[in-house]
C-alpha cells in the first residue's frame, strides 16, 4: 500500500497540533473548545491557588461542599473534603501535586467534578448543573450478573436479577466505577445520560481489561472519553486541501457525522466518506484524535506512555482501505510517525486489533492516533479502545518532558 508523503502529512499534523484547543476551521475541523474537565464547559481564569465554583447561573455556591478523591487501582479514595467559602472559593494548598478528581456540590441538587492536576496550579472556575442519574448492565458472557456492587465516588448500589443498577444524585460526566464480586474486582468507565443498550454503562466481565478511548456515546463536545475526564482529547478530520488538494470529507461538526440504529455498532457510530484527489500526489484523508494535549505546549499531559497496552483495538465496516498511525515522541523529542499496514473494510463489522510489533514501535510517549486513507473510502467506527489497560491506571500514566 502507498503511503502518505510523509513531509506533507508532518506538517499537515503538526497544523492539527496547533488547532485542536480552538474550533477547527474549513477541512480540518473541530468541537468547541471547553474546560478540562468531566463535566462542566466553564475554565475562566481566577484567584491564584484557588478555584470557584458556581451555580448554573454563575452565582457563587456558597458553603458548598468539596472533596478531593485520589484514583487507585481498586478504588477512589477520598483525601480530603472541606466547605466553599461565601464567594464559592476553595483555596488548596500549594503542597498538593498530582492529578486529583475535584468533586465539589450542594446537597443533592448540583454538583460538578473535574480532573485537576495541582502541580500545574490550576486556577479556574466550575459551574455547577443539575444532578444525574447513570444507569447500566453487568453481564458476564451475556449473562445477567446479579448481586453484584458497584461504587462511584462514595455510593454503592447492587445489581438486580436482571443485571441493571442505577446511581441518583451523580455529577454529570464520565465517572470511574469499580464493579465487585465472586469474580474479582474491576474499574470500568461509565457515563451519565446513556439509557439505550449496548452503551459504555453495560459492561461485559467477562471482556478483557480495557480503556475506552472513544464509543461515540454523548460525543458533542467532539473530544474522546478521555478527554472528557482529563482534557484536550480533540477529534479532527482533515485532507490534503490544506495543501492545496481537491480531497472532501465531512465537517467534523456535522450533525450527520453519527450513525445510529443498523447502521451503528453499539447506540452511536461515527461514519465518515472521504473523496480523494486522484490528481494530487500523495493525496489523503484523516480522522483523528489527540490523546492529551499539544504536541510542544500544554498545560495538561501531551505524552501517554502505553507500553503496557496489549492492543489498540476498535470496530469498523466500510468500504476501501484505510491504515492506522500513532504520532509519538522520540527520546530526542522529535514527533515520529509509525502506521500499520492498509486493512480492506467489508459489509459487516469486524473487530481490528493492532499490538506494537504492527507499528513497529513501542507504545511510548504516545501523543495521537490517525485513521488515514490515500483512495476514496467510507468508514464507520466504533468501540475504540487500549486494551491491557484498566481505566484506573490511566491518570499515571501522562509524561512531562
Amino acid at each position: 500500500m502507498k503511503l502518505l508523503n510523509s513531509n506533507i502529512f508532518a506538517s499537515a499534523v503538526m497544523m492539527f497540533d496547533l488547532l485542536l484547543v480552538v474550533l477547527f476551521l474549513g477541512a480540518c475541523s473541530g468541537g468547541d473548545s471547553v474546560a478540562n474537565g468531566t463535566g462542566s464547559d466553564a475554565g475562566e481564569a481566577e484567584l491564584a491557588n484557588s478555584i470557584v465554583v458556581t451555580s448554573p447561573s454563575g452565582a457563587p455556591l456558597a458553603r458548598g461542599m468539596a472533596r478531593l478523591w485520589g484514583m487507585n487501582e481498586d478504588s477512589m479514595e477520598l483525601e480530603w473534603s472541606d466547605t466553599l467559602d461565601n464567594d464559592g472559593r476553595l483555596k488548596f494548598a500549594s503542597s498538593l501535586s498530582g492529578q486529583h478528581l475535584l468533586e465539589s456540590r450542594s446537597g443533592d441538587s448540583l454538583s460538578v467534578m473535574r480532573w485537576v492536576d495541582f502541580g500545574k496550579q490550576p486556577s479556574q472556575t466550575l459551574a455547577a448543573a443539575a444532578s444525574v442519574s447513570l444507569k447500566g448492565v453487568i453481564t458476564n458472557r451475556g449473562v445477567a450478573v446479579a448481586g453484584a456492587t458497584v461504587t462511584i465516588l462514595d455510593k454503592s448500589v447492587k445489581t438486580a436479577a436482571d443485571g441493571s443498577f442505577a446511581f441518583d444524585a451523580l455529577p454529570e460526566g464520565v465517572h470511574y466505577a469499580f464493579v465487585e464480586g465472586d469474580f474479582g474486582k474491576f474499574s470500568y468507565q461509565m457515563q451519565t445520560g446513556l439509557e439505550n443498550a449496548g452503551t459504555t454503562n453495560n459492561i461485559d466481565i467477562a471482556d478483557s481489561i480495557f480503556t475506552v478511548v472513544e464509543d461515540f456515546e454523548k460525543w458533542s463536545s467532539r473530544q474522546t472519553m478521555l478527554g472528557k475526564s482529563f482534557g484536550e482529547g480533540w477529534w479532527f478530520i482533515c485532507t490534503d486541501s490544506l495543501q492545496g488538494g481537491k480531497s472532501s470529507s465531512p465537517n467534523i461538526a456535522s450533525k450527520d457525522i453519527l450513525v445510529t440504529g443498523a447502521e451503528a455498532k453499539n447506540g452511536s457510530s461515527l461514519h465518515i466518506k472521504f473523496t480523494i484527489d486522484p490528481d494530487f500526489e500523495g493525496g489523503y484523508g484523516v480522522a483523528g484524535f489527540s490523546i492529551g494535549g499539544d504536541f510542544d505546549r500544554s498545560e495538561t499531559p501531551a505524552f501517554y506512555d502505553l507500553r503496557k497496552t496489549t492492543a489498540i483495538s476498535f470496530d469498523a465496516k466500510g468500504e476501501g482501505e484505510m491504515f492506522l498511525q500513532i504520532t509519538r515522541r522520540s527520546d530526542k523529542g522529535e514527533r515520529e510517525y509509525h502506521a500499520t499496514k492498509g486493512m480492506s473494510l467489508g459489509s459487516e463489522w469486524t473487530h481490528f486489533t493492532f499490538t506494537a510489533k504492527d507499528f513497529g514501535t513501542e507504545f511510548t510517549a504516545v501523543n495521537s492516533l490517525n485513521f488515514v486513507v490515500n483512495k476514496d473510502a467510507e468508514i464507520y467506527l466504533d468501540n475504540i479502545r487500549f486494551d491491557g489497560i484498566s481505566p484506573s491506571m490511566w491518570p499515571s500514566l501522562g509524561m512531562d518532558f
